[in-house]
Order: structure tokens, then sequence, then C-alpha cells
């Protein structure tokens, strides 16, 4: 089966049923299949077919979620990009990608788009600023009586075939292009609505905030989709337009990162006074979670959590923390809320040296993941591919240890592991230490160089309003629940960590300048 498959078959059977809520405008499932015809047309008549890639820059939009379908009918392959990048960076992109048209569809990024003008050569711009044929509406009326077919039932088309190419954050390099088939999204969809509590379906709605660029925010709008049920779009996280979404709108379900979660909490007024009542399950992934931020947010929004693992590689959530295991933990094992959780239905895990050898429960290596959801490579990146999924085992670059009771407990990404005189210090321990005192609101660990020890431990720390802390003041607190060589000696105080824009504190950028000029560099 393809992705408009099951879009069509919720629209014969329900036309009439809310599918999208955006900016106070209600779309049926009736309004998106005409919307998604349109844009099918449209593109066929482009010359646009089966493998061709359909890049677009916009911000979360109803044309998004349209163009998913569209594409799907096709039988092409949707690229959105990520509209925060420099438009060098975007021709980056569009060229990998070899893109055969590129859409602007919500008319929010002209900027950006007259800034690509200059360097996209012959590539077809279609944008709501254009002029003439190009123009959005224009473009899509031209093709209303074409009689060019659309290509649903074309024989190379498949569920195997790609779908969605997402671009990976480039924070080691040059983005590389995720290949996301029919067949991921369809297992990803099967095995959450397996493992979830909480499921999706008609008559549920979701809110979705996440960036479309972003699994994140592709996975979570089009799984409900295909559930049948009903989604609230934002077109950018605002977290009081959120908080208020929640209560207006009664949301069922909810994904948002940890980033997001601390901004709601920190930034909505009086965010303790709110009837977040309907809610019934907060989601959150996408980067670790301290243990005092999520103690937080379990006041606030008294919901279930389910804590999400995967990456855009997985075509997103495999392993997951349940709300049972967030309920254990506060009746006696309040060390599980430092795990990511256990697979997903039809997951395999396991936990490798640097030699490929599984390794024994208890014991740290890197986390590899064999799934239906695993990508079907990089885009023109054999070797790329070849290295990260070797025998059907996505390779993370994540380091775990799975404990007996199969709850895999992230260390670090491999290459965030500090080394500190022999010793091996995963920032994570010291980050949901440190997250628990009352002056810091968010914080990230990074190894610096150190000429006795090699490297040594520098807490970032951005601190609450009107607090402060000191080394020594930091040093004691620490004390009684790190062991000594864990304690950050050095600490540094920002206004705002830096992060990407799917909520993941870039460390790199935090270590660069203390490794400027020196043989070694942490990457």
């Amino acid at each position: 089966m393809q992705v408009h498959q099951f879009f069509d078959f919720h629209c014969q059977r329900n036309p009439g049923n809310l599918c999208l809520m955006f900016a106070g405008v209600q779309y049926s499932y009736h309004d998106i299949a005409m919307q998604s015809q349109q844009l099918a047309q449209s593109l066929a008549a482009q010359g646009i077919s089966h493998g061709d890639r359909v890049a677009v820059l916009c911000e979360n939009c109803p044309e998004y979620l349209s163009l998913m379908i569209a594409c799907s009918r096709i039988a092409a392959v949707l690229v959105p990009i990520n509209y925060r990048l420099a438009p060098a960076e975007v021709l980056f992109v569009l060229q990998d990608a070899h893109a055969s048209i590129l859409l602007a569809p919500d008319g929010k990024l002209s900027e950006l788009v007259d800034g690509l003008r200059p360097l996209i050569g012959d590539l077809t711009v279609v944008s709501t600023t254009d002029q003439g044929a190009h123009n959005w509406q224009q473009w899509l009326n031209q093709a209303m009586d074409s009689s060019v077919a659309t290509n649903d039932s074309a024989p190379e088309s498949n569920t195997h075939s790609a779908f969605l190419q997402l671009y990976t954050s480039g924070t080691t390099g040059n983005p590389k292009g995720v290949v996301i088939s029919h067949h991921n999204i369809i297992a990803l969809y099967t095995m959450s609505q397996t493992s979830l509590p909480v499921k999706s379906g008609i008559g549920t709605r979701d809110l979705v905030c996440a960036p479309n660029f972003h699994i994140g925010g592709s996975g979570t709008l089009i799984l409900p989709i295909l559930a049948g049920a009903s989604v609230v779009l934002h077109s950018s996280f605002n977290p009081i337009a959120i908080a208020d979404d929640l209560e207006k709108l009664q949301i069922d379900n909810m994904f948002i990162v940890p980033a997001m979660i601390m901004a709601i909490i920190e930034y909505v007024p009086d965010i303790d006074k709110r009837d977040f009542s309907h809610l019934k399950q907060l989601l959150y992934g996408a980067s670790p979670i301290s243990t005092g931020l999520l103690q937080k947010a379990t006041s606030i929004f008294k919901c279930d959590f389910y804590q999400c693992y995967g990456m855009t590689e997985t075509t997103g959530t495999v392993v997951s923390l349940s709300p049972a295991d967030h309920l254990l933990a506060l009746q006696g094992r309040p060390e599980l809320l430092q795990s990511c959780g256990r697979p997903l239905a039809g997951v395999e895990v396991k936990v490798v040296n640097k030699q490929g050898e599984a390794l024994a429960s208890g014991l740290t290596g890197e986390l590899l993941i064999r799934a239906e959801s695993n990508m079907k490579g990089y885009f023109n990146l054999e070797q790329a591919s070849r290295d990260t999924v070797i025998n059907g085992w996505v390779h993370t670059g994540d380091s775990a240890m799975i404990d007996e009771d199969g709850y895999i407990f992230l260390r670090d990404r491999m290459k965030d592991m500090i080394v500190s005189g022999g010793e091996n210090i995963y920032p994570i321990e010291i980050e949901n230490v440190l997250s628990k005192h009352p002056a810091i609101t968010d914080v990230a660990v990074v190894g610096i160089p150190d000429e006795k020890y090699g490297e040594t431990p520098l807490a970032c720390v951005v601190f609450a309003a009107d607090q402060t802390l000191t080394i020594d003041e930091l040093i004691g607190f620490c004390r009684d629940q790190l062991a000594g060589f864990k304690i950050p000696r050095r600490l540094e105080v920002y206004e705002a960590l830096p992060r990407n824009p799917s909520g993941k504190i870039l460390k790199k950028t935090l270590r660069e300048p203390y490794w400027k000029n020196k043989e070694r560099h942490i990457n």
C-alpha cells in the first residue's frame, strides 16, 4: 500500500470529517483530497513523475499535507527543506536532491526564495509571490482542465518506492538525504498503533507544531491522518498559542521536544493554573530530557507521558518509555526516568562493542536497531548507507546500555562521550543532576581540553531569572550525587544554549572555542 491509499479510504468513508485545523480554518478530508488532487495534476502537468524530487520551502501549512498526498499519488518524492537555512545551504540541498521543482506555497519565505533565485539557474520555482505562470494559484489553475493523468496505479510505484527525503541536520558535516519509503511510514504506523496505549483514530485530535522538514513534524502529521484522526497544525512553535489550543480545542495527543516543554513552562503566564484535563498523552523526544524538567512537566500537564526515541534513519520513534514505565518510576524505580524505554512492537535492538560483538546486559556500547521502518538509505551516498545500515541494523552512533529488563539507557552520542584520565564520562548523567538545581533552567555538559586528564567536563548553563550559581556551589551540589571525576570544575553561563531546528543542543558549537588550535578536535 501507499500513503495516499490510507488517506483515500478515510475520505471515502467519512469525507466530511475534520482532517486539519490551521489558524482557525477547518479542512475536511474532502477538502484536503481536492487540494491534493489539484496539486498532483499540476505536478504531473509540469512533467513530474515517478522518483522525481519535489522540493518545498514552507512553514507548517495545509498545503504541505496536501503535497504529501499529492506526491504519493504520482509516485514523486517530497523533499521538505529547512527554511531556517541560508540560501547557500538551501542550494546545497536542492542540488544534492536533484530537485525537479521548488514550491513555496505559504508566502512567508519570499525573502529566502528571492535570495535563491540568482543561485538556482533554470530550476522552476512556484511561489505565492511570483507573477504569471509560476504564481502559486495560477500554476494550480492552469492544470484544472489538463488531461494529464496522475500515476496512482503505475507499475513502478509500490510500497517500497521512496516517499520522503528528509535531510539530517548536518552538525558533523554536509546534510545527508534520508530516503524514506511508503513501507517505512506504514511500518512505523503499524508499530506505533500496536504499541501506544492512547491511539489516534476517528474522533481524536493531535496537535502538531514540530517543523515539517524534521521527521518529528512530517511523522506526527501523517500518522494521525493514516488513522482517520484530526490534526491541529501550528505553523511554528509558539508556547502561548499551544497552551491556548490545548485548553480550547480538546487535544488528545501532542508531540514536542524537551526544549519546547521547557519554553511552555517558562514563558506561559500562570501555566500552573491552565486546564489541560482533556490532554491524554504527551509524547516527547528528539533529545534527552532531564529528570528535573520531566518532574516539572508531569506536575503541570497531569497526563500520561510517553518518551520517544528514534532518528530520521528509523523514520522516527522505535523505542519508547510508556506511561506505565513512568508510573513504575514513581513507585520505586526512579532510574527509569533516565531510560528512553523499550523497543516498539517488531523492533529489535542490541548494543555492540567496537568489533561489532553483541554485549551482555549492563554493558555500554553502540546501540543498533533493526526495524521495518529503517530507511532505504542515504540519497546518492552508497558508502555512507553501507556504513550506517549493516545487515539490516542501523548503527545509531549513540552509546547505550540495555538492562536485564530490556530498558535502554542512552549514555550519549558516541562522539559526545568525555574521556577523562582514562574514565568514560557520559554528559547526560551530569546534566540530569544539574537540571535539578533550582537556579538552572537549561544545561549541557561538554568535554574540553585538560593538561592533566586529557579532557574535563564543562557545565554550560542557563540561569533562571534573578538566579546565579558559583562553581564552588555547583561542585557542592554535585558532590553527593556524582563520582568525583564526573563533577565539572568549570562553569560557563549562557543566555540561551545553541540548538538546531529539531531542538538538539549543538554541543559541537559549545566545544569549538576550547579545541581551537588543538591537534585533537572533538566532533
